[in-house]
């Protein structure tokens, strides 16, 4: 295996269009409704298998239909399950995504997803013999492993033993600031979070500014997503803009996952910082193209055909 991915799994329901100010009758017809296979942990793990990249994801379904579902899913997809623990007293992470006809998306989640369940012990031994990167999918969502010690133990293991840790940001929904998650930030190699819970956590304003304040916090290198403006890197390689390509989505969910995990991808294959950068973001552009997080595989061929048309 060359990456472990912690995080959630969920099941997305998806429909479409469903304008934001617009009227709700009691009975509407409406484009589509599809159910997807998402969570930050999932989507990372599947775009990682499509460009060829072996991944295993560490996380919790409950005992139900939606769990087979996304196991099912999981090992269509060539993605190690060996560490997605079954937690019967849990529902599975479920979510309904709302998208609009320019792709902004309004989710709602169902409370007590197993995957936020996990706790220590859940993990004990979880990293496997040559393990090359540990991804943090998102900071906020494994509630238990933040406060037992788990995250920090996981974490320190890693730094240890070498390996490469990755980690994004989810919206504080406990508001506990950057006292929740500024001690496991020293031990985070790459941080990626969106600019909009860069800004939300820290209280800082603009992709600049945040990336200097997280890596005054202890992170190695900073990558704050700007989604359509693209990303700012501030790495100890390259500091500057990677701008995104111009389009129209199709549906934007799961394209931060996306450029998480073909960032960590190029790197493993060897690109450089700047490179591997500029492909995860006109990957991430790339997904946008099409339904669901992570619905149609996106391989290093059909990215790099896109791009040169572009």
């Amino acid at each position: 295996m060359d990456v472990l991915v912690l995080g959630a799994a969920v099941l997305d329901i998806t429909a479409q269009p469903i304008e934001k100010d617009g009227h709700w009758a009691e009975k509407q017809r409406i484009e589509k409704i599809d159910f997807t296979v998402g969570g930050d942990a999932v989507n990372q793990c599947v775009r990682l298998a499509d460009i060829g990249i072996s991944a295993g994801i560490v996380s919790a379904t409950g005992r139900d239909r939606n769990g087979e579902i996304i196991r099912t899913a999981l090992m269509e997809r060539k993605v190690d399950i060996s560490h997605l623990l079954e937690k019967p007293d849990y529902p599975t992470g479920t979510s309904l995504i709302l998208l609009d006809s320019h792709a902004e998306r309004s989710i709602f989640s169902v409370r007590g997803g197993a995957y936020a369940a996990l706790k220590k012990e859940d993990i004990k031994n979880v990293l496997p013999s040559g393990v090359k990167a540990l991804s943090i999918a998102s900071f906020f969502i494994e509630y238990e492993l933040e406060r037992d010690g788990g995250m920090e133990e996981i974490l320190c293991e890693a730094r240890k033993r070498g390996i490469r840790t990755f980690a994004d940001l989810s919206h504080d929904k406990s508001h506990l600031g950057l006292d929740g998650i500024k001690r496991f930030l020293p031990y985070i190699d790459w941080f990626l979070p969106s600019i909009y819970d860069a800004e939300q956590m820290n209280k800082v304003k603009g992709a600049e500014a945040n990336a200097r304040a997280y890596k005054e916090l202890g992170c190695k290198n900073v990558i704050i997503k700007c989604g359509a403006k693209g990303c700012y890197v501030l790495s100890e390689e390259f500091a500057g803009w990677i701008d995104a390509r111009e389009i129209e989505p199709v549906d934007t969910t799961g394209a931060g996952d996306c450029m998480v995990a073909l960032f960590i991808g190029a790197l493993l294959k060897g690109c450089g910082v700047k490179e591997a950068c500029c492909f995860a973001c006109d990957g991430a552009t790339y997904s946008t193209l099409f339904p669901g997080a992570s619905t149609v595989p996106l391989t290093i061929s059909a990215i790099e055909k896109w791009r040169m048309i572009q």
